[in-house]
């Protein structure tokens, strides 16, 4: 094991890793460190103190809730590097100005993650910012969901929806550009977040339109993202862990 300068953060490293393991009674943690028992003793009672270690039903020291709360929060840092990287390499792929990942609050899109050409970057704006629904591509990526999740679609707007909702897709103009919006989905197909392209009409050669080949990659990279999306939804076990790291408090060692 990797060792520090720090000879107490040591010892409590040493102490957690036998807790990786599985639940262990004190003798083990005491002959797996190699340390004293009144030194291990006296670290796991501080450490059950600050959450990082508890006791099971049966006696034996498991790792704590702020464990599980860290390791929850590395996973989700985990995941936002990702994201990111996964939006720069799709803007570098097509040559767009920006690629936005949003999600739905209401009645509002909120920009959760953005990758944007340098000079873009400029305008100072805040990658989480709400913006109202209208009639852009993203927004009607978004209402075409809306639409069948609340059960109160328009007629007339009932085959746009649909269309949109089995293409996957939709692009158009907005904001003096060309916009290419499309859905991520999340579990049973219900739409998690859309992934949006756009740049001006002097990077699309004056079309009001993008190529096959921007769009397959747009469509492989809302693909890989879905993945992640569901993949994050199945670990539903998780749950039950946050429930259980919102109870952090000292107990008793025996």
């Amino acid at each position: 094991m990797v060792q520090s300068r720090v000879g107490v953060l040591n010892k409590a490293c040493a102490i957690l890793a036998v807790l990786e393991e599985g639940p262990t009674c004190l003798g083990t943690v005491v002959s797996e460190t190699g340390l004293k028992r009144s030194t291990v003793h006296r670290l796991v009672l501080a450490m059950e103190e600050l959450g990082l270690v508890e006791v099971d039903p049966h006696g034996q020291f498991i790792v704590g809730p702020r464990l599980i709360r860290l390791a929850m929060a590395a996973q989700r840092a985990i995941a936002d590097l990702e994201l990111r990287q996964e939006l720069s390499a799709l803007r570098a792929t097509t040559g767009v100005r920006s690629v936005r990942l949003e999600q739905r609050c209401g009645d509002q899109r909120i920009c959760i993650a953005e990758d944007q050409r340098l000079k873009s970057v400029a305008s100072g704006r805040n990658p989480a910012r709400a913006v109202a629904m209208r009639e852009d591509p993203v927004s009607r990526v978004f209402l075409a969901w809306r639409g069948l999740s609340q059960g109160h679609e328009v007629r007339s707007d009932a085959a746009a929806c649909s269309a949109i909702r089995c293409r996957g897709w939709v692009q158009g103009v907005a904001d003096g550009g060309l916009v290419l919006a499309v859905a991520v989905r999340g579990r049973d197909g219900e739409l998690a977040a859309v992934l949006s392209l756009s740049s001006p009409f002097q990077r699309t050669g004056g079309e009001a339109s993008y190529g096959h080949e921007v769009i397959t990659a747009a469509m492989e990279a809302a693909a890989r993202i879905s993945n992640r999306i569901r993949a994050k939804e199945a670990t539903s076990l998780v749950k039950g862990l946050e429930d259980r790291a919102q109870r952090v408090g000292p107990r008793s060692v025996e």
